[in-house]
C-alpha cells in the first residue's frame, strides 16, 4: 500500500489542538500515541469526522487549524472509500 498524502507535524500541532479542543470532546484523536503508531480504518475515520464537525475548529492557532483540517478533509475522503486508511506514525 503506497501514501497518496503526507503531512509532516514538526511543531506539534496536533497535540497542541488537541488540548485546545479538550481531549473530551474529540475522544479518538486524543487517543493517538504521538510517540506510536495509530491507524484509523474501518469506521474510525467516520467517528473522526463526526468530532471533528461538532468541535469548533476556529479556536485554533493557523498550524492546528491546517492539520485539523486536513484531518478531516482526509476523513471525508476515507468514507468514500473505504480502502484508504489514515495513518498516523510517532517519533
Amino acid at each position: 500500500m503506497g501514501i497518496l498524502e503526507r503531512l509532516v507535524d514538526e511543531d506539534e500541532a496536533f497535540r497542541t489542538a488537541v488540548a485546545r479542543l479538550g481531549r473530551h470532546r474529540v475522544p479518538l484523536l486524543a487517543r493517538v500515541d504521538p510517540y506510536g503508531d495509530t491507524t484509523l480504518r474501518g469506521r474510525m475515520p467516520d467517528e473522526m469526522v463526526r468530532e471533528l464537525e461538532a468541535a469548533d475548529l476556529t479556536r485554533l492557532n493557523s498550524g492546528e487549524h491546517r492539520v485539523l483540517a486536513t484531518l478531516l478533509a482526509w476523513g471525508r475522503r476515507c468514507r468514500a472509500d473505504r480502502d484508504l486508511r489514515i495513518a498516523f506514525v510517532g517519533d
